[in-house]
């Protein structure tokens, strides 16, 4: 890799992005387009994601198999990326087929959530998603607050929000098993295990409560579900009188368990709207290696995060 320097500073992200050059040498132009646009912040926040990821992998002798599942779900991607150019659409539409062919494939979903651990280093708009939920999200909650993250999965914004002063409490909800075991088991790794209350609970079956929440997560979701704007309007009902909420969806992202299609920023931020949120604040990060502007006309894979407030 041609950025030295860059991560000479940073040995926890070089660590993480050798071993994957190790597993896929073909990959080192990516790498190097990746991190050669971060400035010293994001790079700060990147070799933090790095550390913690590092604590919950627990060991030299298991990082090859996390590099060999990054490489895995980057294969299934592009199977994915195929059929989209060629149809314009998502491969799945129904949530029960979502169902039947990843989330109750447990070797499956384990190997998803272990490429998206990596993914959250070595992908340019990943990252920015979660330096932005670190640094700007989480400083801005008021203290004291209740937070509910839907759909935990690799358990690293669930991490960050246990550690955020602000926040007195986290719950977390998911409709797949393997996904709460996994976020234990890095909650168990990286802390925040005993602030954290992990459910296996659907969104749309969840009991009232007086017990609101201030702040509510929903990272990389919407885009799983069949009608997200029912999904965002049911989360509304579980919040406090202006409670925060914090969405990245992907656009334009196909997967093998993404079902709703957002072709544009705009149309997620649009959404969010509609359920009855204001956005505050809106960031747009598109795929490595692409600029915004060629990303919006090649409709290529853009990382959308909103900050918006219960109306």
């Amino acid at each position: 890799m041609s950025d030295v320097n860059v991560l000479s500073a940073h040995p926890n992200v070089a660590r993480l992005a050798g071993a994957v050059l190790e597993a896929w040498p073909d990959h080192a132009r990516f790498l190097e387009q990746s991190f050669a646009g971060r400035d010293g912040a994001l790079m700060a926040s990147s070799e933090r994601a790095a550390a913690t990821i590092l604590r919950i992998i627990g060991g030299p002798a298991a990082l090859p198999e996390f590099c060999a599942d990054y490489r895995f779900l980057c294969d299934c991607l592009l199977e994915e990326e195929l059929h989209f150019r060629r149809t314009g659409a998502y491969r799945l539409s129904r949530f029960d087929d979502a169902v039947a062919e990843v989330y109750s494939n447990r070797a499956f979903m384990r190997r998803y959530m272990n490429f998206l651990l990596l993914s959250h280093v070595v992908w340019d708009n990943h990252a920015r998603a979660l330096a932005h939920f670190e640094t700007a999200y989480l400083p801005s909650l008021p203290h004291g607050a209740r937070h509910l993250e839907i759909g935990p999965g690799h358990g690293l914004l669930l991490h960050l929000a246990c550690a955020a002063p602000a926040v007195a409490g986290a719950t977390a909800w998911d409709v797949s098993q393997t996904s709460i075991d996994f976020a234990r088991q890095c909650l168990t790794a990286a802390g925040g295990a005993d602030r954290a209350e992990l459910v296996l609970q659907n969104l749309f079956d969840a009991p009232a409560s007086d017990a609101r929440f201030d702040s509510v997560v929903m990272a990389e979701v919407l885009e799983h579900l069949e009608d997200p704007l029912a999904a965002l309007e049911s989360v509304a009902r579980h919040m406090a009188p202006g409670g925060r909420l914090w969405i990245h969806v992907p656009i334009n992202s196909p997967a093998p368990d993404h079902l709703y299609l957002l072709r544009t920023p705009e149309e997620a931020v649009e959404l969010v709207r509609a359920a009855g949120f204001e956005p505050l604040d809106t960031a747009f990060f598109p795929m490595t290696g692409a600029t915004l502007e060629r990303a919006r006309k090649r409709a290529l894979t853009i990382s959308a995060v909103i900050d918006a407030r219960l109306a």
